[in-house]
């Protein structure tokens, strides 16, 4: 039961946001153009500042967890390279399948991860949390790019080149470059700067949260019932199976270090999936319903995950 509390009292804070957010826009004091525009400042500013301040702060980022970071790494390269060729099969809506795809193998691991395992690992399975993030969070920034920009264009085919160039014109992607800068050159930085930026960079996540709950609308989720069925079955039970198996009968993972990784394997969708399908002009509102009703799940599968690994002596 404490496990169950401990889950939902993870969820229900940024669930309760969506939903101020919801009840905001029907009172009329969030408007389309404030909500849009508010995006836009999510998105530009206050995420890349976010990635930034997460990286620059980062206690200790200790690659001496090679196998680990390489096991997350392959983790999600495997999952885009499975994924890619095959949500297309079943999802024929352009729009809808690069958020089908981002949504299913990334997760929300920069607002759970070091919180799940504090509570669950102590200081160690921090220290690893920090580490994994650090090393993986670059590539599924610059992998969203090129997932999203490859489904964005609906009349041509899918461009490497233009990918590429999204890619370099993603402001989060310049947030993750300029913190490992800032982390490993040790670069000063003004006392007054960092409050600053740190206080800006801590309000990106709710005012998102926000902004998503004004856009929420019930009638969308009806309408992408089947991709949220799948979407949501993949992303939070049959992903998290498959490679928590493979994490401790092949590679040996078990203990406080498998607790980051049963995180990173379970966490519900990333907003940062929202916020850039948004500005991709792909199908926000099924990544919206995505990230909704991922929160609202995985409340229900984290507990039965660490039921289950506690119950059989793997953390």
């Amino acid at each position: 039961m404490e496990n169950l509390i401990f889950a939902f009292n993870a969820v229900a804070p940024s669930f309760s946001i969506v939903l101020l957010g919801f009840l905001l826009k029907r009172m009329g004091i969030l408007t389309d153009d404030f909500i849009a525009k508010g995006n836009a400042l999510c998105f530009k500013v206050l995420f890349p500042l976010l990635v930034f301040f997460n990286l620059y702060d980062a206690v200790r980022i200790d690659f001496t967890y090679i196998k680990i970071i390489l096991f997350c790494i392959g983790v999600i390269l495997v999952s885009v390279i499975i994924l890619t060729p095959l949500v297309p099969k079943f999802v024929k809506e352009r729009r809808k399948v690069g958020v089908m795809i981002q949504c299913m193998y990334r997760g929300n691991f920069m607002l759970y991860g070091l919180p799940f395992s504090k509570s669950l690992g102590g200081e160690p399975s921090v220290a690893l949390a920090t580490s994994i993030m650090a090393a993986t969070l670059p590539i599924l920034n610059t992998l969203g790019v090129f997932v999203y920009s490859a489904f964005a264009d609906m009349e041509e085919g899918p461009s490497a080149k233009k990918a590429c160039i999204n890619a370099l014109k993603n402001p989060i992607i310049w947030g993750v470059i300029f913190g490992l800068v800032f982390y490993f050159l040790k670069l000063p930085m003004p006392g007054f700067l960092h409050t600053a930026g740190n206080d800006v960079a801590k309000i990106a996540t709710p005012l998102a949260f926000l902004f998503l709950g004004g856009q929420f609308e019930l009638r969308s989720a009806r309408r992408n019932l089947k991709e949220l069925a799948i979407g949501l079955t993949t992303k939070l039970v049959i992903l998290p199976i498959i490679f928590l198996w493979v994490a401790v009968q092949v590679f040996q993972i078990v203990g406080i270090d498998l607790i980051p990784v049963f995180i990173f394997l379970s966490a519900p969708t990333a907003i940062t999936n929202y916020q850039m399908a948004i500005q991709f002009d792909a199908d926000y509102e099924l990544a919206g319903d995505f990230l909704i009703y991922s929160m609202v799940f995985s409340a229900f599968t984290l507990f039965f995950f660490i039921y289950a690994l506690r119950a059989m002596g793997l953390i």
